[in-house]
């Protein structure tokens, strides 16, 4: 399903594999002249101690300031000493043994691929320094304090803040130790022209300008204030915060006048090594790509989302993206900062499924489980993967190989272990390609720029927008890599906006639409790692992720809400692959206190590490803060218990093998995959329209809208004592959130607003009567919203006759006590024929699809007598939206769902099944016709 595609990175350690390092230091007990002596063995290796010292340059003093000085006594001296060595020690451990980029410790460098494995280790690797995001940080706070400096510096409107009543919202922009928490300005006079003014960059001093030309009679100095405010607060956002896609921030800074920043740098390492993957590595890494995305978890959160999407707005209706997550909209998916759904905390039956596969490998005594095609199925079945989920079309896979040799690798004899998936491709490469040479960055440019879409035809755009910590700038700066980028919430105008952007659904999922491109889908593509959650604006999340929410992602396989918190989860195994390691999360209170010998926790932990069968190399730590311990090594075991001395748990996980086809040299390596064949849409999607958010709130609008709930058949049978006399009244069932049973959504057009009134009291009275019979438990009014799919103004008044004529044959066929699928199916035909003007036969052979389920021979519908008036208002349906643009096929389609609706209720497998019987019964009728 996947092909690996000419883009790949390989990260590595910068320690020499020939590396010599002295005998680890003896910290089962104290012997400080030992520990001074290994340091200083250590410190000798230039490149660590300048790794050290880059990344950790309080401890590097500490580890000078003790090498220069006399021996001293004391126990505080000595325990001082003691973490000392002990943080050094995990220091040359992250060097050595760990291959995420930080600093100098490791770097990364290009893959090529070939007929064989190759691998050249260099040395004089390419040392890059940057502004670290902290130093961009306070160096902008103070450019824009100063007026002499932020006059000459271009400003303008952060695209993030709106307004809510008579306030500025800025989400977000306040940070400290609790988290973060939105701005809140009032939106006076003199604010609201400033946000106006500046939507495009502008100086600050030509914003200052235009305030005082409105406002002659207040003192520039007060204008200038108000904007530094503004930047404070981040409803401005000014040119000396750099872009993220400004990978040398310096050059920006200097582009618009900005002094450069001094102070804080962070560092990155260009590995001068050159490695070349045959084709063994590459297919073996697509097969377990393939592999995670079909036991991928469902996402019950967006599925959650659009189905109050489609509730709410309907299919087709195209809801600018700022609407739509804004206060008078849905807001954000449950999960979300600032959202207000709760997040769905049901178990699935893929929870249930892995917690069932990990106890009993537990009580097997296995540590690893072996995946192979009855799991694969069984699990991708408790995921919901029989449900039509695509994989995504292009993604990323970083792991391990382990093999003792370059001919092992070439002959398959070789362990794939993964580290981690991505949610598409450049998600974990993309904050490095600023390293390459320009050559190499084309080649990564021209892959990302040719990725397969999600939605046939759809433009992808390179998301930019700062994270909430400016910690992370460093890892959220990424070369400009697409021609279109998308900025939110950071300087700069871009080939896209967010005004320029809505949402739009049909019945199997959302995505994004640029109406002003004739509603072509759009992708946007975040082409870096900070965490989505935690990390990033909320608004960029959503951006972000609701391309790929109805995809099956490429993830690292999860042991999902139950097992997850289990003490012992075995590795799982796919041919050559790794997809999980074997994990032990290992309590401090199984083990000796701080008080017990060395010999006495050993011993105990001897004891615990054999029953639970812990590998002798275990990596220590979680996710990419990792250190790999030789757990036979004395100094080594005591890591492990001054970790566990700190922390009430250990998270173990088993180790990868050796690598001696790489000089046994840390490293992990990083695929872009595509879909080998693109798939084609297994469906036409919809007409687009922008929504109008037309909306009927009661007691100001033509309509009583009513939720009833209660036993819906019996309140259809006893709906005319309140409608009798009425015309145009409609109704629908609908499913009710979280329940099984569904309700009834019945809209009464009213003479005007002014009839509310006398309308809720007759309600209120029927209402009561059914309540005390026992068929109604409840009713709420509420607002309409018509749905854009049925048209505007004249086309939606004629698409709510064919309503009013069909719900009163549903209340026909459901009088005439006859089967329900059968009279169904009837009434499908008979809207077809209308609707075509005598075609409808036709039309459900050639678009209704007839595979699958048992034979309709011998249950077809009997012909239903003629509806007069549900014909004519289908006749005048049809001619409007011919007049407004509407696809007629998708019009057909609609009703003959919303036909189903009423007379049975939402239930896709009911509606396919009528479908196919409304089908038989024309394939029989034509060829009863032509005999």
């Amino acid at each position: 399903m996947y092909e690996a595609v000419d883009a790949a990175l390989i990260r590595t350690t910068t320690a020499p594999a020939d590396l010599d390092l002295p005998p680890w230091p003896d910290l089962t007990c104290d012997d400080p002249a030992g520990w001074r002596s290994w340091m200083r063995q250590v410190w000798a290796l230039t490149e660590f101690a300048d790794a050290v010292r880059d990344a950790a340059p309080d401890l590097a003093f500490q580890v000078d300031r003790h090498l220069d000085a006399s021996p001293a006594g004391g126990d505080q001296r000595l325990r001082r000493l003691r973490r000392i060595v002990e943080a050094l020690a995990r220091y040359l451990l992250r060097w050595t043994t760990r291959a995420t980029p930080y600093g100098r410790f490791a770097g990364v460098a290009p893959i090529t691929f070939g007929p064989v494995t190759a691998v050249r280790s260099g040395e004089n690797h390419r040392v890059v320094h940057r502004p670290s995001g902290q130093g961009i940080e306070q160096h902008a706070d103070q450019v824009e304090r100063r007026p002499d400096l932020v006059r000459r510096v271009p400003v303008m409107t952060n695209p993030l803040g709106y307004a809510r009543g008579r306030v500025w919202i800025v989400p977000c922009a306040s940070a400290d130790t609790a988290g973060t928490s939105d701005v809140e300005i009032d939106l006076t006079a003199p604010v609201r022209l400033a946000v106006d003014a500046a939507r495009r960059p502008i100086l600050f001093a030509d914003l200052a300008a235009e305030l005082a030309a409105e406002a002659p009679s207040v003192a520039p100095p007060m204008i200038d204030a108000l904007l530094a405010g503004l930047l404070a607060h981040r409803a401005l956002v000014s040119a000396a915060r750099p872009a993220m896609t400004a990978t040398d921030p310096t050059a920006h800074l200097t582009q618009h006048a900005v002094p450069a920043p001094d102070g804080r740098v962070m560092t990155d390492v260009r590995i001068n090594d050159a490695v070349t993957l045959p084709p063994a590595v590459l297919r073996e890494a697509e097969r377990a790509a393939t592999a995670l995305t079909r036991i991928a978890p469902p996402m019950p959160v967006w599925e959650d989302y659009h189905r109050a999407f489609l509730d709410r707005y309907g299919p087709g209706a195209a809801v600018p993206v700022r609407e739509l997550v804004g206060d008078t909209g849905l807001g954000f998916p449950a999960g979300y900062r600032s959202s207000r759904r709760r997040t769905p905390d049901t178990l699935t039956p893929l929870d249930l499924t892995l917690a069932q596969l990990a106890q009993q490998a537990a009580l097997d005594g296995r540590t690893v489980v072996d995946l192979d095609e009855g799991l694969a199925r069984r699990l991708a079945q408790a995921s919901g993967q029989g449900l039509g989920r695509e994989p995504v079309p292009h993604t990323e896979l970083r792991f391990h190989l382990a093999a003792e040799s370059q001919a092992e690798v070439d002959g398959g004899r070789f362990t794939l272990t993964v580290i981690s998936g991505a949610r598409h491709a450049g998600v974990s490469t993309g904050r490095f390609l600023y390293l390459l040479d320009a050559a190499d960055l084309d080649r990564f440019r021209a892959t990302y720029r040719n990725l397969p879409t999600t939605m046939p035809g759809a433009l992808t755009v390179q998301l930019s927008g700062p994270p909430l910590m400016p910690a992370m700038t460093g890892t959220a700066r990424v070369p400009e890599l697409l021609p279109k980028v998308l900025p939110v919430g950071e300087f700069g105008e871009g080939a896209v906006s967010l005004d320029n952007l809505a949402v739009t659904g049909d019945a199997h999922r959302l995505w994004l639409v640029s109406p002003s491109r004739e509603f072509r889908p759009v992708e946007p593509l975040l082409f870096n790692a900070v965490d989505l959650p935690a990390g990033q604006q909320p608004l960029l999340r959503f951006l972000a992720e609701i391309p790929y929410a109805w995809s099956a992602p490429c993830c690292p396989f999860t042991w999902g809400n139950i097992a997850g918190g289990l003490p012992f989860l075995p590795a799982i195994r796919y041919g050559r692959s790794v997809l999980s390691p074997a994990h032990w999360t290992v309590p401090a209170a199984a083990l000796p206190g701080r008080g017990a010998s060395w010999s006495t926790w050993r011993h105990a932990w001897e004891q615990l590490s054999a029953a639970q069968r812990i590998p002798d190399a275990a990596l220590l730590g979680d996710r990419d803060v990792r250190v790999r311990l030789d757990l036979t090594e004395p100094a080594h075991l005591a890591l492990l218990r001054s970790h566990l001395d700190r922390n009430p748990t250990a998270p173990l996980t088993q180790a990868p093998g050796p690598a001696g086809w790489i000089d046994g040299r840390a490293h992990e390596i990083t695929l872009t995959l595509t879909r080998r064949h693109t798939m084609p849409p297994s469906r036409t999607s919809r007409p687009v329209r922008l929504t109008t958010t037309l909306r009927h709130h009661p007691g100001r609008s033509p309509w009583l809208s009513v939720h009833l709930h209660g036993r819906t058949d019996d309140v259809l049978t006893r709906l005319g004592g309140l409608v009798d006399g009425v015309d145009g009244w409609w109704f629908i069932r609908y499913p009710t959130p979280g329940q099984v049973d569904q309700h009834l959504r019945l809209r009464i057009p009213l003479p005007g607003p002014d009839a509310f009134a006398g309308a809720a009291a007759r309600l209120a009275d029927w209402a009561t009567a059914l309540h005390d019979d026992g068929l109604l438990f409840d009713y709420t009014i509420t607002t309409y919203r018509p749905e854009p799919r049925f048209g505007t103004g004249l086309t939606l008044a004629a698409a709510h006759q064919v309503f009013a004529a069909d719900s009163r044959a549903a209340l026909t066929l459901l009088a005439a006590q006859q089967d329900r699928s059968t009279g169904t199916a009837a009434g499908m035909l008979h809207i077809a024929d209308g609707f075509t003007l005598g075609d409808g036969e036709r039309w459900l052979i050639d678009h209704v699809d007839h595979r699958g389920g048992p034979p309709l021979r011998d249950r077809l519908p009997a012909a239903r007598p003629s509806d007069e008036r549900l014909r004519a208002a289908l006749a005048g349906y049809r001619a409007a939206i011919d007049h407004d643009g509407l696809d007629p096929d998708q019009a057909l389609a609609d009703l003959l769902h919303l036909h189903h609706a009423r007379t049975i209720g939402v239930d896709p497998d009911s509606e396919r099944y009528c479908l196919r019987l409304a089908r038989a019964a024309a394939r029989a009728h034509r060829a009863q016709s032509s005999l």
